[in-house]
């Protein structure tokens, strides 16, 4: 029987913060096993997100909620910060605010990456499926990646030689 080999996975060394691991893989079926694979006894919680062929994994032991999306949506007229219909459904006042008020060269915040962070705090959260995007602040637009107890972490994947976006949110009780 011929031994099976997997595409790369990579483990993100982030100092302080939960685990996270990004595991590649073309089959949908093997991606989603392999990452469910990695959610074993060492911590509390685990979140996963998958996006083409990534998936992300984050494991700790405070709540922790994980989220990647290709950068390809962002090629979509509606998938855009200045979309009436996207600013009107999908952000809050305070995300509106401030985004209107970002004028910073070489600002990374987008589209993708408002709606990817909003997606790890609502895992974070234990409400990924209910929540109601002009309800729930991404942490995209939280000052210095904070919100009372909760951090968040933008994850660059660009080193992987991915074009996606992705957030980490986790409780911090330090």
């Amino acid at each position: 029987m011929r031994e099976r080999t997997y595409p790369p996975r990579y483990l993100l060394e982030l100092r302080d913060l939960p685990l996270v691991i990004c595991i590649t893989d073309d089959s949908p079926s093997s991606l989603r096993e392999r990452a469910q694979e990695q959610c074993d006894g060492r911590f509390g919680f685990w979140s996963r997100s998958y996006s083409g062929r990534v998936a992300l994994v984050a494991g700790s032991n405070q709540r922790v909620g994980v989220d990647v999306e290709l950068t390809d949506l962002a090629r979509e007229d509606s998938w855009s910060l200045t979309n009436e219909w996207f600013r009107s459904s999908m952000l809050t006042s305070e995300e509106r605010v401030r985004i209107e008020s970002d004028s910073t060269p070489g600002t990374t915040l987008s589209a993708t990456s408002v709606w990817s962070s909003k997606e790890a705090v609502a895992k974070a959260l234990g409400t990924p499926r209910q929540f109601d995007p002009t309800r729930l602040t991404g942490a995209a637009v939280w000052k210095d990646a904070r919100r009372g107890r909760w951090r968040a972490a933008y994850l660059d994947l660009t080193p992987l030689g991915l074009d996606a976006v992705a957030w980490m949110v986790y409780e911090d009780f330090a």
